[in-house]
């Protein structure tokens, strides 16, 4: 019985960080759930495995951010937040922002509620063309998506994150405005 319980927890932690670390969110059926309670493992285990999709309920947010949120995108809401770790690596947190009759941004913070960037989504024909060029001659053969995120970091500079994919590769470029690579993942 402990070594079920045992290989059960490994499995459990196993899961929940591949599924934070590749952006997926693994499902866990009623049959996976009743499996669990028959074969005896605690409830706080089967929440653990009932909760793997990395996302963060609002009210569990640290209240810096949603004070930062409140007093700097004023009449904005928070529709949805989640783990989601930095190109360059580290956790982050990404908060989804909304307000009616203006763009939705993915507001990224550090864990400890440190602001690190607004991110935009736009049509990829509104990107720099040398930042296209660079991209296209850098990453030939790779095709880019149908739009790119504008970074506005928290020191006002801006980056541009870019996918591609080329067969079953897929990358997260992120370029400078000058079109250096800043990160590639």
């Amino acid at each position: 019985m402990i070594k079920l319980i045992a290989v059960s927890l490994f499995m459990t932690l196993y899961l929940f960080f591949t599924a934070c670390n590749n952006g997926s969110t693994p499902e866990v059926d009623k049959s996976q759930k009743d499996t669990i309670a028959k074969n005896s493992l605690p409830a706080d285990t089967l929440q653990t495995i009932a909760s793997l999709s990395c996302e963060i309920a609002i009210n569990q947010l640290p209240l810096n951010i949603k004070e930062f949120i409140s007093k700097n995108f004023e009449g904005y809401i928070m529709q949805s937040a989640a783990y989601d770790p930095l190109c360059s690596g580290g956790d982050a947190i990404d908060v989804i922002i909304t307000k009616k009759g203006s763009a939705t941004f993915s507001l990224i913070f550090l864990p400890d509620g440190t602001y690190v960037q607004k991110e935009e989504d736009i049509d990829l024909g509104k990107a720099p063309k040398s930042i296209l060029e660079i991209a296209k001659t850098k990453y030939a053969g790779y095709k880019p998506a149908q739009q790119i995120e504008l970074l506005t970091l928290a020191d006002k500079r801006v980056q541009y994150l870019l996918d591609i994919s080329k067969g079953n590769t897929t990358k997260e470029v992120i370029f400078n405005e000058d079109g250096s690579v800043a990160c590639e993942h």
